[in-house]
């Protein structure tokens, strides 16, 4: 049997281990150029794929689709049965279970109704958005492109451009199916979220890094916001569904999947969330970070990642000897960097330097695939030898300085004792 997922570029790819997940050790990867793309699929030389990006909409010329796929444009699923090839598109189920995730949060599990949406980009993934929010009652929706598309509009739906923001910025849901901000670009954002005046909520199809810049910044302004992985995760289920039982499956997205679907779908979701996040410890200097991040990270079976190390190795020369011979604006610009490298891996423990957090950033980057745990040490029992900012600005000021931006970023805190061991059970407790 064969199965893959067909793109053009696979690398940020997190599919093969989803349908391990789900059974199918069969499923690879394909990664095929443009140019020989539609050899690739006029061969048809495989039981059934899924097709991401840009692919989607080419390959409705090469299957039989269904109703919904024809209706949106674009399939996501092609099963070969008795030698013909079949499309579905089973990314509208994904969708719209992402939306009621955050539906479920706000307690209102149909958050199109009645709204005004936005949805960013206009291929295939975007017809597959705009399908699922006018299927659910969206009032309106507005395909933003870099510039004017020359389509036949649908009723509900206008295609507009960036420029043209002053038609669109009281939206209430905003959409994001372009690429802008997926790794390796995580610093990028698509749009400035001030422009808006009226959002609800953001859904950003992208799921890696598990939290985009546009998730972020949504959150800090308490807009509910999601990124794409439970959409992956709950295509490629309804897609499994369609190979294992040689038939379609409802695909109305209206419907509310039952308990057990959503069971399923959120266990595989958490499994590769987990699986995927990164363990960032921070704290003041001398909180025991890099002690237990090593146990942890051999606990796990995962690779430790001090910054502190990794700015010696990068630089040939310590963070205390940078700081002492250059200053600290410069020793914190050469730092950003070492933050922004490591903070593009994932599944790794990471110990940050204790100023690491000051710069809003930093903070971005290590949130991006990272959970954080705050290490509370007694600030009077912190030493200050080959720390120099400690020796010349004094600990407490420091402490009392970085406190503040320590809680408002963690995701938890644990308090240090003398013993790293019961230091280390008390994050393992809040951990597992």
């Amino acid at each position: 049997m064969s199965y893959g997922l067909l793109g053009e570029k696979l690398g940020h790819s997190f599919s093969k281990i989803l349908h391990g997940q789900m059974g199918n050790e069969d499923y690879e990867l394909i990664p095929v150029p443009k140019d020989v793309v539609d050899d690739y699929l006029s061969a048809a030389d495989f039981d059934g794929i899924n097709v991401t990006i840009p692919y989607k909409e080419v390959a409705m010329k090469y299957c039989t689709p269904d109703e919904i796929s024809s209706e949106i444009g674009c399939v996501n699923t092609l099963f070969k049965k008795n030698g013909k090839v079949y499309g579905y598109n089973t990314d509208c189920l994904g969708f719209a279970y992402l939306a009621r995730q955050i539906g479920t949060e706000s307690n209102n599990r149909n958050i199109w109704k009645d709204k005004k949406v936005v949805i960013l980009g206009s291929g295939g993934t975007s017809k597959t958005a705009t399908y699922v929010a006018l299927k659910c009652g969206a009032s309106k929706v507005i395909i933003v492109s870099r510039k004017n598309i020359d389509k036949e509009e649908k009723p509900g739906v206008i295609h507009s451009t960036y420029d043209d923001k002053d038609t669109w910025a009281d939206a209430q849901i905003l959409v994001n199916t372009t690429p802008v901000g997926m790794f390796p670009n995580n610093e990028d954002i698509p749009i400035d979220l001030d422009i808006f005046s009226n959002l609800e909520a953001v859904l950003d199809v992208i799921y890696n890094p598990l939290n985009t810049r546009l998730v972020l910044e949504a959150s800090k302004r308490g807009i509910p916001a999601r990124n794409g992985l439970a959409m992956l995760v709950a295509q490629g289920w309804y897609s499994e569904q369609i190979w294992k039982e040689n038939k379609s499956v409802s695909l109305n997205v209206e419907d509310e999947p039952d308990e057990n679907i959503c069971a399923q779908i959120d266990s595989i979701t958490d499994r590769i969330y987990r699986s995927k996040q990164n363990i960032v410890l921070t704290g003041m200097p001398g909180s025991g970070k890099s002690t237990i991040g090593k146990m942890l990270s051999e606990k796990l079976g995962v690779r430790f990642v001090d910054t502190d190390e990794m700015f010696t190795q990068k630089y040939g020369i310590t963070p205390a000897e940078c700081i002492t011979n250059d200053g600290e604006v410069r020793f914190r610009d050469m730092e950003s960097e070492v933050v922004k490298e490591v903070s593009g891996e994932s599944g790794i423990v990471i110990a940050t330097g204790g100023g690491a957090v000051i710069r809003e950033k930093n903070r971005d980057a290590l949130k991006g695939n990272g959970f954080i745990v705050f290490l509370n040490k007694d600030p009077k029992t912190l030493s200050t030898e080959k720390r120099p900012l400690s020796q010349t600005e004094g600990v407490m000021k420091l402490y009392n300085e970085r406190m503040p931006i320590y809680r408002s970023f963690k995701d938890v805190e644990i308090t240090v004792s003398d013993d790293p061991k019961e230091t280390f059970d008390a994050l393992k407790n809040k951990l597992f």
